[in-house]
């Protein structure tokens, strides 16, 4: 993947750090192994995983912008 994916689930919105096959996070019993999938959250900085039926998602949740309206121009004052 080159550049970063967005992804929308409902109201949120999340980068795609990652995209990885389910089953390289699998052990021979059909398991998620959780220490290499908690090692590799941790290590990407993904604060959400979401999961398609091939793929985990890693992914960075983005934030909603904060934002103040400004009402009133202050004009700069210059000492001379």
């Amino acid at each position: 993947m080159i550049g970063k994916s967005l992804y929308r689930n409902g109201e949120d919105l999340y980068i795609i750090l990652r995209e990885v096959e389910i089953s390289r996070l699998l052990d021979k019993g059909g398991q998620i192994r959780g220490d290499a999938f908690n090692a590799l959250k941790d290590y990407l900085g993904a604060d959400k995983v979401l999961k398609n039926p091939t793929h985990f998602l890693f992914c960075e949740t983005v934030q909603e912008a904060n934002w103040e309206d400004i009402t009133e121009v202050q004009e700069e004052t210059k000492e001379p």
